[in-house]
């Protein structure tokens, strides 16, 4: 099974980074292939006046990763009670409907404040709803975001623990629509 970690954000020393890379391993200690797509990885030309009709080569790179999988895991920091600009972006860069059309996607939120990125998923999962996506229904939160993370992973067994029940939970998900994509 091929599952995309999409690292929502590409600021500079962001703690989802830091958490993609720890989503990334739980899923391969699972046997699946996986991909983290870093919006750090997005390139400034994605901005150009044409982008839309003529997107840079390295931006359909990346939209080409995105399609090759089986599932989506997005890690979503809550920037100005949302998801960040450059995540919007990228989805705009998708294309329509095989985007998200009929695409298992999960949400983790992130956040420093007391909503745990529970704003930033509800407006992500919004778009992804619109766009046909299978959206998993068990996410997972993590507030306070400062203080959950020791040497690069996160701190709190109870977080890790739900973080891997996810994992476990999303890659039955997705092969159970595979199996039934109607």
């Amino acid at each position: 099974m091929h599952i995309v970690v999409v690292c929502g954000t590409n600021r500079k020393g962001a703690l989802s980074r830091q958490l993609a890379t720890e989503v990334v391993e739980s899923y391969r200690r699972r046997d699946a292939h996986v991909d983290l797509l870093d919006m750090a990885e997005l390139p400034v030309s994605a901005l150009h006046e044409d982008a839309y009709k003529e997107p840079a080569a390295e931006v359909t790179a990346l939209v080409e990763r995105f399609l090759k999988s089986d599932g989506v895991v997005f890690i979503v920091p809550e920037y100005n009670g949302s998801y960040p600009g450059v995540l919007k972006l990228f989805t705009d860069m998708l294309p329509y409907p095989e985007g998200f059309d009929s695409r298992p996607c999960a949400f983790i939120g992130l956040a420093a404040g007391q909503f745990h990125g529970l704003r930033a998923v509800e407006h992500y999962q919004g778009v992804a709803g619109y766009r046909n996506a299978h959206v998993y229904p068990r996410r997972l939160f993590i507030g306070n975001s400062y203080s959950q993370f020791v040497d690069g992973k996160l701190g709190d067994d109870e977080l890790t623990k739900r973080l891997h029940g996810q994992a476990e939970g999303f890659l039955k998900f997705v092969e159970a629509v595979k199996a039934d994509p109607a």
